[in-house]
């Protein structure tokens, strides 16, 4: 692994700069399912360096059900940012 390696990222080399060069240039499916895997693994502070709420918000449908035990923190916190007009 590299010695920059993200601490989420226990189960492949990804650092900081590779995450957001995929992110950048991956369209459809594959930003998604990288996108998820961020989500479900990173803490929600760390998810915010490299996604932004209207991302994430305009995704959700598409990202909810590959969230898995993290769905219900996404959705309390896209209702909250709802209902404090963030999005």
């Amino acid at each position: 692994m590299p010695a920059d390696n993200l601490d989420f990222a226990w189960d492949r080399p990804e650092t900081a700069s590779s995450l957001r060069a995929r992110l950048a240039t991956s369209t459809g499916v594959d930003w998604l399912h990288t996108a998820a895997w961020l989500m479900r693994e990173a803490r929600v502070d760390q998810v915010w360096q490299f996604l932004t709420l209207k991302q994430v918000a305009e995704s959700f449908p598409q990202l909810s059900p590959m969230l898995g035990r993290r769905r219900p923190v996404w959705e309390h916190l896209l209702r909250a940012a709802h209902e404090l007009g963030r999005i």
